[in-house]
């Protein structure tokens, strides 16, 4: 357990009960009362919460124990009701179109089944500034409190505090550190897929952290 609160020390950031940032770091002691992460990714329509939407959400509850293990993974494609204020290059990385998103979900429908999921987990992401503006919009359009714990953790964050200066990676987006730490993936730009590499990249540098250490974990 050791190994993995060092790591998640260097990524944890408190946030304000409606899930803003506070720009203070996290104590490891606020994590006493919390047992579960919920790695989320998404995909908008363009940078701006006021003016974009969500299109592809998902996310994986981990259990806050050594080797991280997995309880639960869910995705799903939002409906935009905006479509016509979205960046044309963000529905080209997402792959948008009508047909591809006829079975999407609602927006209310898909954010309540990820208040569900990640309720009072610990939000993690990789480079969280954005998803949780958006996430915080989401929520605040339906009227809903903010359902996650007062905590993020940025995994973008602990990959650079552990990998830079080693020669093993050049730079810092998802897909190349996956690549790098050998990881496969599911795909590229679907929210559940980046949602499990980062799930995934993390895990990893738990591990390595562990065998550096001399720890017993996973």
């Amino acid at each position: 357990m050791e190994a993995l609160r060092s790591v998640l020390a260097m990524g944890l950031r408190r946030l304000d009960p409606e899930g803003r940032p506070t720009g203070a770091a996290g104590e490891l002691a606020e994590l006493v009362n919390v047992t579960a992460l919920f790695v989320v990714d998404l995909e908008m329509s363009g940078p701006n919460p006021q003016v974009h939407e969500i299109l592809d959400i998902g996310g994986v509850r981990a259990v806050l124990a050594p080797g991280l293990p997995e309880e639960e993974a869910w995705g799903a494609r939002v409906r935009p009701k905006r479509i016509g204020n979205a960046v044309p290059a963000a529905l080209k990385v997402v792959g948008y179109s009508p047909k591809a998103w006829k079975g999407a979900l609602e927006l209310e429908m898909a954010m309540d089944r990820v208040a569900a999921l990640g309720r009072d987990a610990v939000v993690t992401g990789w480079g969280m500034a954005q998803d949780l503006a958006f996430l915080r919009e989401a929520f605040r359009q339906l009227g809903e409190p903010w359902p996650f714990a007062e905590l993020a953790i940025d995994v973008q964050a602990i990959a650079r505090a552990l990998l830079r200066g080693n020669g093993e990676v050049d730079r810092f987006n998802l897909g190349h550190v996956a690549d790098r730490l050998g990881i496969g993936r599911m795909g590229e730009h679907g929210a559940l897929a980046d949602a499990y590499a980062t799930y995934d990249v993390l895990v990893k540098l738990v591990e390595r952290v562990a065998r550096l250490t001399g720890g017993a974990e996973p």
